[in-house]
């Protein structure tokens, strides 16, 4: 069988293209349009966040927080525009690092990557940690129980050997990464989609005006606007992640269009996904104020209604058993493209010398032609807070992560802002927003930065005192309700109760931003860059 030659003449022009931008193709390029899209859509994981995240909003906004998913994806869209014309461009690893960089200055762009790479280990780690929590509902083993290491709860036993296995893949290549993503994608896809419409035709116990309801949980003189606030932060915790086309454009075949495509395809796909489930699963409960009471006490309501209307027996379990399956196959592969993401945006910055050995981890593997070295350093790095803190503490740390993403956004989107006032792009790549750019960048910094505040709110007089409870405990908690170090005797986490009362989005913020302004005004600043022209397209570095 011979090769098809118009794909090698691709891979050469994509090639060309990248040596253009200063960087040395060295990763195997090898993933098509699917497999773009499918990682992307893997980071962002509707199912994932809809099991745990969305079923935590219905506790904290009743039936009506239905409507906290479209508004988020439509904000998130005028980002994801924004990213995939900058894809279009550059697509390289690194993502937001290199776009930030590329278009404003050095030290934007290093704080973006820097930022961007601390909240991606985070929420690694707080995704492993969720594999183990869907397999104790299928298999009905006790999470605090013992492991087989001593020292290690089943918690954080299956939730490192998640990781450990994620780490293998990442080092192993990407044509193994994206066949495991692609299945893992096609599953849940078709997955969410059938359960949502069995819900829909067979399961509809509820009147669609349920979905305005507002008398479960407003219950304050505040009114229901604080409250959807508070529970749209579940969706802010699940759409983001789209910028990962853009990461995997140096293995991608044509990046220059399919990184764009993969990066719109993603969002809205995991939009349309996202509503027709969360409409049938909405519509489908029995006891609107059952779930509700569910999702306050951390249950999980989504997961209990599909198991109580779907009991149709399929030899080896119920339709409702196989939900749980097809969510175990969606976290797992979402903590693979997290992973996967992360450690192409340390090898990013490794190679750009713009982290401590960065040469370590800017190498690639003779072998496998992966970031190799990055893949098990972020594998370490995740593996520390589950083994240190713990499952739980691991968990809460994501919800700052979380802020700390749309930071990144933020100043990404900022600096292109600067460069589109200055006239960029002065010639298109294939995807164009045109004349748009300029004022569709400006609104997903508006929108960025209200999600932002919004993330960073941890007590106000507008929530009221059910408001500002539902804040502490959900969206963003003290750090010495849940940081942990160690066990007690009784083998429960030892809480560090002594710490002050910092909401952890805050305290995660600032110290990685004081370690990083040290490490950049001692090591970083005043270094030069190795970035040049984009003789492609014409364009240069703006700055």
């Amino acid at each position: 069988m011979t090769a098809d030659p118009m794909h090698g003449e691709q891979i050469a022009r994509d090639d060309a293209h990248l040596r253009s931008l200063g960087i040395k193709p060295e990763l195997r390029r090898t993933l098509g349009f699917l497999s773009n899209f499918a990682v992307a859509f893997s980071y962002i994981s509707v199912s994932t966040g809809t099991f745990t995240n969305q079923a935590v909003a219905f506790g904290v906004g009743g039936p009506a927080i239905f409507w906290a998913w479209p508004l988020v994806i439509l904000g998130q869209t005028f980002v994801a525009l924004n990213f995939a014309e900058l894809s279009s461009h550059f697509p390289v690893a690194g993502s937001i690092y290199q776009w930030s960089k590329r278009l404003s200055n050095r030290t934007l762009g290093w704080f973006t990557g820097w930022i961007y790479f601390w909240a991606g280990v985070v929420t690694t780690t707080a995704v492993a940690a969720t594999v183990p929590l869907v397999l104790s509902t299928i298999m009905g083993f006790d999470l605090a129980s013992n492991s087989p290491i001593p020292g290690l709860d089943m918690w954080q036993f299956v939730g490192l050997t998640a990781l450990l296995t994620t780490t293998l893949i990442n080092i192993e290549g990407v044509r193994l990464l994206a066949l495991i993503n692609n299945i893992g994608v096609a599953a849940e896809i078709l997955g969410m989609v059938v359960f949502a419409l069995i819900l829909l035709f067979f399961a509809n116990n509820q009147s669609p005006a349920i979905l305005f309801d507002t008398s479960y949980t407003a219950n304050q003189a505040q009114g229901y606007l604080p409250i959807f606030l508070v529970g749209m932060f579940m969706a802010l915790f699940v759409v983001y992640g789209f910028d990962t086309a853009g990461t995997f454009g140096e293995e991608t075949v044509d990046a220059g269009r399919q990184a764009p495509r993969g990066v719109l395809s993603a969002i809205w796909l995991s939009g349309l996904v996202g509503a027709i489930f969360l409409l049938a699963v909405t519509l489908s409960f029995r006891d609107v104020g059952a779930a509700v009471a569910t999702g306050q006490a951390f249950g999980f309501p989504i997961a209990d209604t599909i198991k109580e209307n779907l009991t149709f027996n399929l030899g080896f379990g119920t339709v409702g058993d196989l939900y749980l399956v097809m969510i175990l196959v969606a976290v797992y592969v979402c903590t693979l493209a997290i992973q996967g993401a992360t450690v192409r945006l340390m090898f990013s910055m490794g190679r750009d010398r713009r982290l401590p050995f960065g040469g370590l981890w800017g190498h690639v593997s003779p072998m496998f032609r992966t970031p190799a070295n990055a893949a098990v350093a972020v594998g370490i790095l995740g593996a520390v807070p589950l083994l240190v803190m713990g499952a739980l503490a691991s968990i809460y740390l994501a919800i700052a992560a979380t802020g700390m993403i749309y930071i990144s956004y933020f100043l990404c989107n900022f600096g292109v802002f600067a460069a589109r006032r200055k006239g960029w792009p002065h010639k298109g790549a294939w995807f164009s927003l045109k004349g748009w750019g300029t004022v569709i960048n400006f609104v997903a910094l508006l929108w960025g930065g209200l999600m932002v505040i919004n993330i960073g709110i941890w007590t106000s007089p507008i929530f009221g005192v059910f408001g500002n409870d539902l804040r502490n405990t959900w969206s963003n908690p003290f750090i010495n309700t849940f940081l942990a170090f160690g066990k007690n005797a009784d083998g429960s986490a030892n809480v560090l109760t002594g710490l002050p009362a910092w909401p952890v989005f805050e305290t995660l913020v600032g110290t990685v931003f004081v370690v990083g302004l040290i490490y950049y005004l001692v090591v970083q600043r005043g270094r030069e860059d190795r970035v040049e022209a984009d003789l492609a397209t014409g364009e240069s570095v703006i700055a």
